[in-house]
């Protein structure tokens, strides 16, 4: 068994996931997760640990969602690490928008193209994440006792679970709090988006709009989605106000690559996180993008054994695409 686990501390939920690798898959060996409900943190941290009997000096590997990190892909020539280390810095000036000062850098090289010499290019992810995060993060996990082991981003960690290095792929995570795209060519990242605009919004927009109740919204949401055929579509032209921005968002994407010289759109749109259960949104986005598109599920790359039974009730749950993608950094 593997000596660190995935922790996802989630908007709404904290889960942690352990796993070991064995030739026929990945084995899930603990597991725990809690509702948040306005709790605090680190209480529910410890909760969920001391549920899953993970061993309290066992490392830790954590994400940061997008919202909290400035994210940019750059295009720069064939560079040593020595000299990529100083450009990096002015790369930052032009795409971050709080003052240096404020913030820590850290970059990590995406891909290389050297089929000619002239034109050699090295495609780098730029992430910039405030100061004043990063000591909260750290402060959390002393509170808690963790030892730290590694730290990225949730869409890194959704990319880890659901690549197809055979395809190019649109995923697309509906958050709590927000959208966030990734476009993947092969495996290699060549486009990252956050939007605004997550479950937590749709269901303010129903309370807002239809005049209900908080707990009635939410409801409402979850059982009519964005279907107009029930609740004579009440819900749904609400709802597909902000879906259409998503959707909007996702056509952008598509010509920015077409812009960067990838001419062919996405084969595969993969949605994950617990907004990707919103009724109707499946098939309204294979209409709206003319591209297949699955639901992803985490599970595929575990093995169903009784310990896994046990603990994941139902299979198909994109909302532990994190957690899993935690969990597995460093045996794939």
């Amino acid at each position: 068994m593997s000596n660190f686990f995935g922790l996802d501390i989630g908007s709404s939920s904290v889960k942690v996931l352990q796993a070991e690798k064995t030739q026929a898959g990945f084995k899930l060996k603990r597991f725990a997760s809690s509702l948040t409900s306005g709790r605090d943190q680190v209480e529910v941290i410890k909760e969920v640990i001391k549920e899953s009997l993970i061993k309290p000096t066992t490392e830790v590997n954590v994400a940061l969602p997008e919202s909290d990190v400035y994210t940019r892909i750059v295009t720069t020539p064939l560079l040593s690490s020595t000299e990529l280390a100083s450009s990096i810095q002015y790369e930052a000036e032009q795409y971050v928008p709080v003052a240096l000062s404020e913030v820590e850098l850290f970059h990590q090289v995406l891909s290389k193209s050297t089929e000619n010499e002239a034109d050699s290019s090295m495609k780098v992810l730029l992430i910039a994440v405030a100061k004043e995060r990063l000591d909260k993060l750290t402060l959390m996990m002393d509170e808690v006792g963790l030892i730290p082991k590694s730290l990225e981003t949730e869409l890194f960690s959704l990319k880890r679970v659901f690549t197809d290095m055979s395809k190019t792929q649109l995923l697309v995570s509906f958050g709590h709090k927000t959208t966030d795209m990734m476009i993947l060519d092969k495996g290699v990242p060549m486009f990252l988006n956050s939007m605004p605009i997550g479950s937590m919004t749709m269901t303010n927009s129903l309370v807002n709009e239809l005049k209900l109740p908080a707990d009635q919204a939410e409801q409402y949401k979850i059982t009519y989605g964005i279907r107009l055929d029930l609740l004579e579509g009440k819900v749904a032209q609400v709802l597909l106000r902000l879906v259409d921005q998503v959707v909007d968002q996702i056509n952008k994407s598509f010509v920015y690559l077409k812009q960067q010289g990838l001419n062919k759109a996405p084969e595969q749109l993969v949605m994950t996180g617990g907004g990707a259960l919103l009724p109707g949104l499946s098939g309204y986005l294979v209409k709206k993008v003319n591209i297949e598109v699955v639901m992803g599920n985490p599970a595929l790359k575990f093995i169903k054994d009784e310990n896994f039974n046990k603990f994941i009730t139902k299979e198909n749950s994109p909302e532990l695409a994190i957690v899993a993608g935690l969990a597995i950094k460093g045996l794939v």
